[in-house]
C-alpha cells in the first residue's frame, strides 16, 4: 500500500510542478521533473514504487502536458520517440537506484552480522578475563589463609587488593555505550571505594566518593584505580585509631580535558604515624603511576589529616 501511494503521489506532484511552466516552455522537456520523481519514489518506497511512478508520470504527462493538452491523442512521431526514450531512461534510473539500494542493504546486514560476532567475542573475552581474575584472587586468598607469617599474609592481602582494583575496570568498560576504549570513572572508582570500605574500614570510619561523571581511557582508569586503591587503603589502615571514627573522601573535578583528583582523610596525619605504618611500596606505586599519567602529585599533611591531590592533564 505504501509503495502504491508513494508511486502515485510523487508523479502527481512532479506533473503539478511542470504544468505552470506550460506557457513558458510549451511541451518542450515535458518529462524533466519525472526523472526526479522516479528517483524519489524509488528511494522512499523501493523499486516497485519507482516503476509505478514512471508509469503514472508518463500517463499524466501525456494527458496534461504534451500538446494537445487534456487529451490522449497521439502526439507527433518526434514527441512519441521522446516519450519512449524518457520512459526507458526513467526505468533505467529506477534500476540503478534499486541495485544500489540492494548493495547498501547487503552491506548493512553484513556489518550487523560482523558486529554481532564481535559482540559475542567481546562477551566471551570479558567472561574469561573475569574468571581469570577471580582465579588469581582465589589462589592468593588461599595462600594468605595458609600463611603463618603475618608480614607475608599482609603482603598477600595487599597484592589481592591491587589485583581487585585492576579487575574492577573490566566491569566498567564503557562498551555498553559502544566505546571499547573508555571507562566511566564515577562507577569505576566509587565501586572500588565501596569495596575498600567494606573490607578495611574499622570502627566508625567511612569512605565517601564524589567523582565527576566522565570517561577515561582504559589505561588511565586502571592507573587511577591503583592510585586510589593505595591512598584509600593506606588511610584506612594507618590514619585512624582503632575503634575511632573518621572520614576518607575521594573527589574530583574536571579541568579542561584533564581531572583533578583528591584523596583526603581527617586522621592523625602522616607525621603522627608510626614507622610500621607501611613498607613504602604503596607510595612508590602512587608515584610511578602518577608519572605514567604525567600527573602532578601534591601532599599536604598535619595533625588534622592528610590530603593527596593529583592533577591529570589528559584522560585520553
Amino acid at each position: 500500500m505504501v509503495e502504491l501511494i508513494v508511486g502515485i503521489v510523487v508523479p502527481v506532484v512532479m506533473v503539478a510542478l511542470r504544468i505552470p511552466l506550460q506557457g513558458f516552455a510549451g511541451d518542450r522537456a515535458p518529462f524533466a521533473f519525472l526523472f526526479v520523481g522516479a528517483a524519489l519514489a524509488t528511494l522512499l518506497a523501493g523499486w516497485r514504487s519507482g516503476v509505478i511512478a514512471v508509469v503514472a508520470g508518463q500517463i499524466l504527462t501525456w494527458y496534461l502536458v504534451i500538446l494537445p493538452q487534456w487529451s490522449f491523442a497521439l502526439p507527433s512521431s518526434e514527441v512519441r520517440g521522446g516519450l519512449i526514450l524518457a520512459t526507458v531512461s526513467e526505468l533505467l534510473t529506477v534500476l540503478v537506484i534499486a541495485l544500489y539500494q540492494r548493495e547498501v542493504t547487503k552491506g548493512v546486514r553484513e556489518r550487523e552480522r560482523r558486529m554481532e560476532l564481535l559482540d559475542q567475542a567481546r562477551r566471551e573475552i570479558d567472561h574469561r578475563a573475569k574468571n581469570n581474575n577471580q582465579t588469581v584472587l582465589s589462589l592468593i586468598q588461599l595462600q594468605a589463609a595458609r600463611e603463618k607469617d603475618p608480614r607475608v599474609k599482609a603482603a598477600l592481602h595487599q597484592v589481592e587488593d591491587r589485583i581487585a582494583a585492576i579487575s574492577i575496570a573490566t566491569d566498567h568498560l564503557a562498551i555498553r555505550s559502544e566505546d571499547l576504549s573508555a571507562v566511566g570513572l564515577r562507577d569505576h572508582l566509587c565501586q572500588l571505594c565501596a569495596q575498600l570500605e567494606r573490607g578495611l574500614a574499622r570502627g566508625e570510619v567511612r569512605v565517601e566518593c564524589d567523582i565527576a561523571d566522565v570517561t577515561a581511557s582504559a589505561d588511565t582508569a586502571t592507573h587511577l584505580a591503583i592510585i586510589v586503591n593505595e591512598l584509600v587503603t593506606n588511610a584506612l589502615k594507618h590514619a585512624f585509631v582503632d575503634g575511632g571514627h573518621g572520614l576518607v573522601r575521594v573527589q574530583s573535578r574536571v579541568i579542561g580535558v584533564g581531572l583533578e583528583l583528591e584523596v583526603s582523610d581527617d586522621g592523625c596525619g602522616m607525621n603522627g604515624r608510626s614507622r610500621s605504618a607501611g613498607t613504602g611500596l604503596g607510595r612508590k606505586l602512587v608515584d610511578n603511576f602518577a608519572k605514567h599519567l604525567h600527573a602532578k602529585h601534591d601532599i599536604s599533611t598535619s595533625a588534622s589529616g592528610t590530603t593527596h591531590r593529583l592533577v591529570v592533564p589528559r584522560l585520553e
